[in-house]
């Protein structure tokens, strides 16, 4: 029995614990972080009338384009100015400066003209409080700006300054083992002859993990195909939150992993899922709650299944409040087919076509062609059900590993 995605994705959601610890780090490292408390603006922002141009302040009497006006002061961000002022007075001001009172309304440089005794004369009128922004118009003292589980990206950490945050409250990241098996495999480092293949999957998963957070990461190396050697490692990998397994997880006579994990007390949960490539998934859970994954021995399944899935369920185990993929829907360049029984990922990059971004499939030669994904940018889908879809029609797109980790805010 086939499970759909979006049903594995929910059963193994609810696997997940919530993260059980918080630490604080300096303002400069939160990038990447999860935040962990609520962060409110602790002043009205902007915290004073801002003027939005550079210029002149005055008083607006709807009389401006008629006399000149006398130059009494200047202000410069960061400067304040008083003093008594007429209707025909003005100050000269910068954007971003503080317009002081009575001055309500900012005339742009560009509408003025200097005589040669200093005054300053408007080409045209102007409309009561133009070009200034109101205290408190972006936010107000108070106002929750960052809610706790928002993953930081850089305008995120620009905003934590601005309201005086430096030490920051965030999420402890859930620990992982990397377990890859099979005794084909070889290491980079090692020549591989043959019928041997070098260990990539185990790589790109670490890789990948290190790019959302992830900081205890446990590889222990390859395990070769003896169902001894795995239970032992498996058994090391469940002190973690999480552990990843790759290969040995179908039904052929040396996959021995999903048996190997029942003789170490690990609940199965599902064990196929209907998505090409990958239909061989493991998913389950052991007594003391780590969260087990049995990922394909290709590469893109690898790839596609640690997007899709393993990717949203760190994040969801780091506190983040949205962790599910978020497609971008762009025109498909071409006929793309949908053979299998549930929903297909095909490798593409996203192009120029007629002044337009269109999603283009990569040519494949299946699951175990990592030079196929080395060339895309990411997968699009096809729905579970739909057989073709034809040129300019609106598909999915997910960046997965063009950029894997995108923006979740």
């Amino acid at each position: 029995m086939f499970a759909s995605l979006e049903d594995t994705i929910a059963r193994a959601a609810a696997l997940v614990r919530p993260p059980r610890k918080t630490r604080t780090v300096p303002l400069p490292e939160a990038g990447g972080e999860v935040l962990a408390s609520d962060i409110a603006a602790d002043r009205n922002i902007p915290p004073f009338p801002r003027a939005a141009m550079d210029g002149f302040a005055i008083v607006w009497t709807g009389k401006e384009d008629r006399s000149p006006y006398r130059v009494i002061g200047t202000v410069n961000p960061g400067t304040r100015w008083s003093g008594e002022c007429g209707d025909e007075d003005c100050v000269k001001i910068m954007t971003g400066a503080a317009v002081p009172p009575p001055f309500d309304t900012v005339i742009q440089v560009e509408q003025s003209q200097t005589g040669a005794d200093g005054s300053v004369r408007f080409t045209d009128k102007a409309r009561q409080g133009q070009h200034i922004a109101p205290e408190g118009d972006d936010a107000r003292k108070g106002e929750v700006l960052i809610p706790a589980g928002t993953v930081l990206f850089p305008r995120h950490v620009a905003t934590l300054a601005a309201v005086g945050q430096w030490e920051i409250p965030v999420f402890e990241r859930p620990s992982v083992t990397i377990l890859p098996t099979g005794s084909e495999l070889k290491e980079p480092w090692e020549p591989a002859e043959g019928p041997m293949i070098r260990n990539s999957n185990a790589h790109f998963v670490r890789a990948a993990l290190t790019r959302i957070g992830a900081r205890e990461v446990h590889y222990g190396g390859i395990v070769t195909d003896d169902p001894e050697r795995i239970r032992e490692r498996i058994r090391e990998g469940l002190a973690d939150d999480f552990l990843i397994l790759s290969g040995g997880v179908s039904e052929g006579e040396m996959d021995v992993v999903p048996q190997c994990l029942a003789e170490c007390g690990v609940e199965k949960i599902l064990h196929k899922v209907a998505v090409k490539p990958g239909k061989p998934l493991y998913v389950g859970k052991s007594p003391s709650g780590t969260v087990v994954f049995g990922l394909p021995g290709n590469p893109v399944a690898v790839m596609v299944h640690m997007a899709m899935l393993v990717r949203p369920l760190f994040l969801k185990a780091s506190g983040a409040r949205e962790y599910l993929p978020k497609p971008i829907y762009l025109p498909l360049a071409a006929e793309a087919s949908n053979r299998s029984i549930g929903k297909k990922f095909t490798p593409a990059r996203v192009v120029s076509k007629g002044g337009k971004s269109v999603v283009a499939e990569i040519p494949s030669n299946g699951s175990g062609d990592f030079i196929s994904a080395l060339r895309a940018e990411g997968v699009f889908e096809i729905p579970a059900g739909v057989s073709r879809l034809a040129p300019g029609d609106l598909v999915g797109f997910h960046p997965v590993w063009g950029d894997l980790f995108q923006d979740e805010g």
